[in-house]
């Protein structure tokens, strides 16, 4: 029997929210909801994450190391979806740093028994090869969006997934770490950062980022937020992205 505060709980998560009795009762005593703070390393890359996190609120980047030293965001996830899709798919290491980008909450759920689910449950795979779909239009749309749009254009995209995410407007974010997600030098941030608060877009201040027109920053994103938010909402039949 499945605790009705348990599922409004854990239900901030559109996957979560998706499954069914049978499903949820498989998972519900694997469940707990934890802090995500702002830049904490959920895994380096090459490492094994223990754990999937579904987020309620905030926002997870997967970031490709370089030899260097240097990272570059490969996509972002939030209420929408799962950081530990590939553990859950049976990769024993993630390829990618986890890094919290924005802070919040979320479900955490050891990834043994995600892997059990997923075998022995028809109804949870299609909630999974769902959101795989509709996050291979993400990560599409991203690299597109990073070859062909300008900086201001992909700095308002990210701000309104951020905003989105974090479900609320204020939230901390470093031009530094900014930066690091656009695949930018940093002076082009500080650049859009302080042109976007001229046109009162948003209010930026020692790496707290206030959203103050969404309106504004949709008509300076190009269309590839539209892009990918109709198809988690298509896809999922959940409004989020």
């Amino acid at each position: 029997m499945v605790k009705n505060s348990n599922v409004i709980v854990h239900r901030a998560n559109a996957l979560l929210a998706a499954l069914n009795a049978d499903d949820f009762g498989r998972l519900d005593r694997h469940m707990r909801v934890v802090p995500l703070g702002h830049q904490q390393e959920l895994a380096g890359a090459g490492k094994e994450l223990e754990h999937a996190y579904f987020p309620h609120s905030g926002a997870i980047s997967l970031m490709a190391s370089m030899r260097e030293g240097g990272y570059a965001e490969i996509t972002t996830i939030g209420p929408e979806g799962v950081a530990g899709l590939e553990e859950m798919l049976g990769a024993t290491t993630t390829p990618s740093r986890v890094l919290v980008q924005v802070a919040g909450v979320g479900t955490r759920i050891p990834i043994k028994p995600l892997r059990a689910a997923l075998e022995n449950s028809a109804t949870f795979r299609a909630i999974m090869h769902r959101y795989i779909r509709a996050h291979l239009v993400q990560v599409g749309q991203s690299v597109a969006c990073n070859g062909l749009h300008s900086v201001e254009e992909r700095f308002a995209r990210w701000l309104l997934m951020a905003h989105d995410r974090a479900r609320r407007d204020t939230f901390d974010l470093t031009q530094a770490l900014l930066a690091e997600m656009l695949g930018v030098h940093r002076p082009s941030v500080t650049v859009v950062a302080r042109t976007m608060q001229t046109a009162g877009l948003i209010r930026y201040s020692r790496g707290v980022i206030t959203v103050t027109n969404r309106k504004g920053l949709e008509a300076t994103s190009c269309e590839c937020y539209g892009v990918v938010r109709r198809a988690y909402s298509e896809i999922l039949g959940r409004r989020e992205a």
